[in-house]
C-alpha cells in the first residue's frame, strides 16, 4: 500500500485560512442567522421547538451528537460530552448501560462491522479508537492526522478523515499503514457493505472521493452546494447530506469513480444520515426546522416518504435494523429521541 507523509507542525497560510473559517463558524454557533454562508458547512443552529416530538424522549445530558446503533446487541452508543467519551444505551428502553471515558467527545460514530468494533475519532487527541461491544473495552488507539472527523470500516480496513490535514488516515490491526492525500478537508466518510469501496466527502472542497480498500483512488468528482456526510446504501450507492444545499445527493461509484446520479430536496438544514437497507429508507436530519424526514429507497431514486417532528438541534439519526427504531439526537437539550415508524401517530 503507498505510504504518504501526513501534514505536521505549524499549518502556515493554509493554517490561517483554516482559522479564519474556524472564527467564522464561531461567530455562527453563537446566533448567526442559519442561511449564512461560510466557508465549511454547518448545521444550522436550531430554533426553539414549535412541535411535540416524536415517539419517545430519554434525558441523556453532555450534548449528544453522533450515534450508531448495534442491532444483534441492542444497544446505540452515543458520543457525549462533560464528561467526554461514548455513552452505551439500550436501544429498547433508552437507558444508559455506561459511559466509557474518552479524551474528547465524538461528533461522528459508525460501526466496523454488525457488532463493532465502533469507530471512534477524538477530534482534539488526534486519534481513532475501537471499542469493543457490548462491554466498551477500548482494543486500539490509533494515532492519526489531524483532527479526524469521522470513520469508516469494512473487512478489517478503516478509512478515518483528517479534517486539519486534508488526508485520509488507513488503518489495519489498529495500526496506521498508509496516508493518503483526500478531498479538501474532509468530512463524512462511508464505506460500501460489502468492502469494496470506501468514499470520502471533502467539505471544504465541496468534492467527493472513491478509494478501493489498498488505498488506490478510484477518482474525484464535484458533489452539492455543501456537502457534510455520507452513508452507504446498497451494492456502489451513496447518501450524501448537502448541508448548504438543502438536498440529498445519490452518488453511484463505479470502475470509473463516483458519479452523482439523482438528488432529493430536503429543506431545511440536513445534516444527519442513516440507512435502513432491510427497509428499503434513507433517514436525514433537518436542523433548521427540527424534523426528520424519510425517503423510500427505489433503485437509484429515493421517494419523499414521512416527516417527523423532532427534539431540538437533531445533529444525527441511526436505526437500529433489527427492528426499525429510529434514534435521534437532541444535541441541544441533552435527549434522545426514540421512533418507531410504523406506530400510529408517529410523523404524517
Amino acid at each position: 500500500m503507498p505510504q504518504t507523509r501526513a501534514t505536521s507542525g505549524f499549518p502556515g497560510a493554509r493554517g490561517a485560512a483554516r482559522l479564519a473559517a474556524a472564527a467564522l463558524l464561531l461567530l455562527a454557533a453563537c446566533g448567526h442567522p442559519a442561511s449564512t454562508r461560510t466557508d465549511v458547512p454547518e448545521p444550522a443552529v436550531a430554533p426553539p421547538l414549535t412541535a411535540a416530538p416524536a415517539g419517545r424522549v430519554v434525558p441523556l445530558p453532555g450534548g449528544p451528537e453522533g450515534l450508531a446503533v448495534d442491532a444483534v446487541d441492542g444497544i446505540v452508543a452515543v458520543g457525549v460530552h462533560r464528561p467526554d467519551g461514548v455513552a452505551l444505551v439500550d436501544v429498547r428502553t433508552g437507558r444508559r448501560l455506561r459511559t466509557v471515558r474518552l479524551p474528547g467527545g465524538p461528533r461522528h460514530l459508525q460501526l466496523a462491522g454488525p457488532r463493532g468494533p465502533l469507530l471512534v475519532p477524538t477530534e482534539h487527541a488526534d486519534r481513532l479508537y475501537q471499542l469493543s461491544l457490548p462491554d466498551g473495552r477500548v482494543l486500539a488507539a490509533t494515532p492519526v492526522g489531524r483532527q479526524p472527523h469521522d470513520a469508516a470500516g469494512a473487512g478489517g480496513v478503516i478509512f478515518a478523515g483528517d479534517e486539519y490535514a486534508d488526508t485520509v488516515s488507513v488503518i489495519r490491526a489498529g495500526r496506521q499503514v498508509a496516508v493518503l492525500p483526500g478531498p479538501t478537508q474532509p468530512g463524512g466518510v462511508a464505506a460500501a457493505a460489502d468492502g469494496s469501496t470506501f468514499v470520502v466527502v471533502g467539505v471544504r472542497g465541496r468534492r467527493i472521493e472513491a478509494y478501493t480498500p489498498d488505498g488506490r483512488s478510484l477518482g474525484t468528482a464535484p458533489v452539492g452546494a455543501g456537502p457534510t456526510h455520507v452513508r452507504a446504501g446498497a451494492g456502489r450507492l451513496f447518501y450524501v447530506a448537502d448541508t448548504q444545499g438543502d438536498a440529498v445527493l445519490i452518488v453511484d461509484v463505479g470502475p470509473g469513480g463516483p458519479r452523482q446520479v439523482g438528488q432529493v430536496p430536503a429543506d431545511g438544514t440536513p445534516y444527519g444520515l442513516a440507512v435502513d437497507r432491510t427497509r428499503g429508507r434513507v433517514y436525514v436530519t433537518l436542523t433548521a426546522t427540527n424534523q426528520l424526514v424519510s425517503f423510500r429507497i427505489d433503485g437509484q431514486r429515493l421517494t419523499a416518504d414521512r416527516v417527523y417532528p423532532t427534539v431540538r438541534q437533531p445533529n444525527d439519526v441511526a436505526v437500529d435494523e433489527a427492528t426499525g427504531r429510529v434514534v435521534v439526537a437532541g444535541t441541544a437539550d441533552g435527549v434522545l429521541q426514540l421512533i418507531d415508524p410504523a406506530a400510529r401517530g408517529n410523523g404524517h
